[in-house]
């Protein structure tokens, strides 16, 4: 049976603006604190917080979402006996059970490190070493680099550069090293994104190139994590702390993000014609005093990316947001969110309240604490009814199917979380998409025409 289907956003509002709330404390015990991310770590259906810290009494933790409106319990301690400095935090399903695992490195140990959720509720087994030859390991992520359906781990590390290591029964047994580069230095930040449209996962980083300060990016070649050479997408007179990829310009492909302290900048980078060719940096400020790290995503529900941003000093800082003003990567000024924050090293956004908009998150160093603000969004519509585009079944178990009329010309087929990350991208149209691997939750299918746009929500059981 087809099951009715409303439109979640119409693209004419009456009126839509996000503002953000006070601060609002997760922890002030998170010791040097150096990142924070969302996942349904206990698969109750809300985003709980996993913390990285840089010395304390926890290295690792989470803290549960306990009413799914953004009140936080104690810390869930993961690891304690790191005796190392951790840098960066992470959380996938690495061994293919549906529940959310933890990624993380040690730098002086030159580790990459997992933990696995044992129960599905956060209780979280010993450390699992993916390599220990990472030297100065500063982030790991994860992604499916080599299409086989299960995530392997990318890590960036300062003298050894760019390496991944394969999934090898999907159940979190790894490979040796596989080398993506390691001609390159302080290398801080990795990304895995589908740049050049052909349907697999490049990577992209910074770093020392050898003697240049660039951003980057490799082409997967084959879809399975065979590697190409270093592609320049900028070079620069300071190091790019951070880097982030997003459709700032909203033509279908994938832009890149950059936060550079030594110049006070954040910009983006366009693809021009989405084969990861890239133009010439578009400033969206020069005056971001030490700008440290930048996030990208919807953050007032008008369907473009938004870009949040930090000014960190030792003792102060802000967390800031620019708007996208015209969906086409023009941005307005800086719009602060707070500026009770001491060092903030990250900032990262989900819906942390359940209430369909998302909301930032900040982690600052100096002050021990890891922080969020709700999302104060108010959007003028009504649900409306399309009798153009069907999709079913609503909610999903495994296949959706999205019907159209053949008049539609569907230029770009393109699958959201609630992170406002982009999980599926496709020029054209697409009659079905599986979300067997997906984990439950909400999800937003976008149909872009030539001339309009639409959005669907759709319910993975």
């Amino acid at each position: 049976m087809i099951h009715k289907l409303f439109i979640l956003f119409i693209f004419v509002f009456s009126h839509a603006y996000s503002q953000f709330g006070s601060q609002q404390i997760i922890s002030i015990e998170a010791e040097t604190a150096s990142g924070a991310y969302a996942a349904d770590i206990d698969g109750d259906g809300d985003k709980d917080i996993i913390t990285s810290c840089r010395s304390g009494n926890f290295h690792i933790a989470w803290f549960e979402n306990l009413d799914g409106l953004g009140n936080f319990g104690i810390p869930n301690i993961i690891e304690t006996n790191l005796f190392d400095q951790s840098y960066s935090i992470y959380s996938a399903d690495l061994d293919n059970d549906s529940d959310f695992d933890v990624i993380t490195t040690a730098a002086s140990a030159d580790r990459v490190l997992w933990y696995e959720n044992i129960d599905g509720l956060g209780s979280f087994g010993p450390q699992k070493v993916i390599t220990g030859n990472a030297d100065g390991a500063f982030s790991a992520i994860a992604a499916d680099l080599d299409g086989d359906g299960d995530n392997d781990v990318i890590s960036a590390s300062n003298f050894s550069g760019l390496a991944w290591y394969e999934n090898l029964d999907g159940q979190g047994n790894f490979s040796t090293t596989k080398i993506i580069d390691n001609n390159i230095t302080s290398s801080r930040s990795v990304v895995a994104a589908d740049l050049d449209g052909d349907g697999d996962l490049d990577v992209v980083g910074n770093g020392n190139a050898p003697n240049t300060v660039r951003i980057f990016w490799y082409e997967n070649l084959d879809g399975l994590g065979n590697f190409g050479p270093l592609r320049v997408i900028r070079d620069f007179s300071v190091y790019a702390n951070v880097i982030f990829v997003a459709d700032a310009d909203g033509d279908g492909d994938m832009d890149v993000f950059s936060a550079s302290p030594g110049d006070s900048e954040v910009a983006w980078h366009e693809n021009v014609d989405g084969l990861g060719n890239f133009g010439p940096k578009n400033t969206i400020t020069n005056t971001l005093l030490n700008a440290w790290t930048v996030y990208a995503a919807d953050l007032d529900n008008d369907n473009d990316i938004d870009v949040l941003a930090t000014s960190a000093e030792t003792f102060g800082g802000e967390v800031v947001w620019f708007e996208n003003l015209d969906g086409q990567g023009t941005f307005g000024p800086k719009m602060i969110i707070t500026t009770d924050v001491e060092f903030p090293r990250r900032v990262y956004a989900a819906d942390i309240d359940n209430d369909g908009d998302i909301d930032p998150i900040s982690v600052s160093q100096n002050d021990d604490k890891i922080a969020w603000y709700e999302n104060m969004t108010i959007i003028g519509v009504e649900e409306n009814q399309t009798e153009n585009i069907k999709v079913y079944p609503n909610p999903v178990k495994d296949m959706l199917n999205i019907v159209g009329q053949k008049d539609l010309n569907i230029s770009t087929t393109m699958l959201y979380d609630t992170y406002g990350r982009v999980l599926f991208q496709r020029n054209g149209f697409v009659s079905q998409l599986n979300f067997a691997n997906y984990a439950s939750g909400v999800y937003f299918l976008k149909l872009k025409t030539d001339t309009d746009e639409q959005i669907f929500k759709v319910i993975k059981e």
